[in-house]
Parts: C-alpha cells; sequence; structure tokens
C-alpha cells in the first residue's frame, strides 16, 4: 500500500510536472509568439513612427520658406491693403488740397474778373461813359503852315486803355496831306482821358478825333507862333 501511494504520489508529480512543462512551453510559445507578432508591430509601428518623425522635419524643413511665404504674403496682403488706404488717404487728403487749390483758382477769377483785359476797344457810340481829355491839348501849328498862311485839319484814331492812357493812334485823313499830321500825332501821342465806362466798368475805348488848323479861328485850341 505504501508502494502504490508512493508510485501515484510520484506519478502525480510526474504528470503535474509534465503539465507545467506542457504549461510552461504553451506560455512561452504564446509569449515567443507575441514577441513575434509584436515585434513586427512594433517595428511596423516603428517604421510609422519613423515616417511621422521624418515628415515632422520635413514640415519643419519646409515651414521655414512657409512662414517666409506667409510673412511674405502677410506683407503683401495685409500691410498692403493697409498701406494703400494709407496712400489712398495721403492722396484722398492731396485732393483736397488740390482741390483747394481749384477753389483759390476759382476764387482767384473771380478776384481777378475786373482785372482782365477786355481785348475789345469800344467805340463811342457802344459805351456809357465817353473818355474825356484830362487837360486842355493844344497841338503846335506847323511853321511851314504859318509861312504858307495855311489852315486844315487831321483826323486821329485813338485807342485807350482802361485807365485812359493812349496805346496806339493813327491818322485816318489829312488835309492837306503831309502838312498838320505830325503836329497832331506828336500832341495826342501823351495825351491822358478818363476811361470809357460800359456796363458800370471801365474799358478800352477807340476814340476818333478831328483836330483843326486855323490861324483866323480865335476860340482854336491850337497853339499858334507869335506874328513878329
Amino acid at each position: 500500500m505504501a508502494d502504490q501511494a508512493a508510485r501515484s504520489g510520484a506519478e502525480a508529480a510526474e504528470k503535474l510536472a509534465l503539465t507545467l512543462a506542457a504549461s510552461l512551453l504553451l506560455h512561452f510559445a504564446l509569449i515567443f509568439g507575441l514577441q513575434i507578432r509584436a515585434v513586427p508591430a512594433a517595428s511596423h509601428a516603428g517604421k510609422v513612427i519613423q515616417a511621422r518623425l521624418a515628415e515632422p522635419p520635413r514640415v519643419a524643413a519646409v515651414a521655414p520658406p512657409a512662414p517666409d511665404t506667409l510673412t511674405v504674403q502677410a506683407q503683401e496682403t495685409p500691410p498692403l491693403p493697409l498701406e494703400e488706404p494709407a496712400s489712398a488717404e495721403t492722396p484722398a487728403e492731396a485732393p483736397p488740397a488740390s482741390a483747394a487749390a481749384p477753389e483759390r483758382s476759382a476764387s482767384l477769377p473771380s478776384i481777378e474778373v475786373p482785372l482782365i483785359e477786355d481785348p475789345t476797344y469800344y467805340p463811342a457810340k457802344e459805351v456809357d461813359v465817353h473818355p474825356a481829355a484830362l487837360q486842355i491839348i493844344q497841338p503846335s501849328y506847323p511853321d511851314e503852315a504859318v509861312r504858307a498862311n495855311a489852315a486844315g485839319s487831321v483826323v486821329l484814331v485813338l485807342l485807350l486803355d482802361e485807365s485812359g492812357k493812349v496805346q496806339e493812334l493813327s491818322v485816318e485823313e489829312a488835309s492837306p496831306p503831309g502838312m498838320f499830321e505830325q503836329s497832331a500825332l506828336d500832341a495826342f501821342r501823351h495825351a491822358r482821358f478818363s476811361p470809357a465806362q460800359r456796363n458800370g466798368r471801365v474799358v478800352k475805348s477807340r476814340v476818333r478825333i478831328k483836330v483843326t488848323y486855323d490861324l483866323t479861328d480865335k476860340n482854336s485850341l491850337i497853339d499858334k507862333p507869335q506874328q513878329k
């Protein structure tokens, strides 16, 4: 009985050992299989991680240009609209200055309107106030006419400016020709007149004057030479 019990205990121990060995082998195989599977997974994960790690450097390598591009775009897009409005505001402020200039220029013509010269020399029938001599005008009697006891007349045309000053003068007709023209021209060349007026403002005028030379006319304003 004791031997049988010892054998059954030995068999049980042997079975237990075999069972433990099989269990260990199975666990070892499972563990080894898991390790084998884990290695590809780990290696695959490592590859994925390496790929991801490779991408961040690439992104990091691309990232510097990207910020540069962004900064360039940021400089081109946001600042330029900001600077363009600023520049637009500066010209916008300049146009007011230019607008002020037209206003000044517009105001200047309004101020200079009376100063603008009217090129028209108005005849006597087209003015409201006729020009008048501001002093007595006495032409000199030519010596040749005195010796010849000659009489005659000269018709002058005077162009007067807005101040009444003679701008131009010419002989329209003379009788007798070549006798009294120079005397009449010399007498009226520096004469002064009050200016003509038209519609309440001074204007240029065209004056036609007849100068009569007569030694026997006591009322003549011609400066007659003294008879010796």
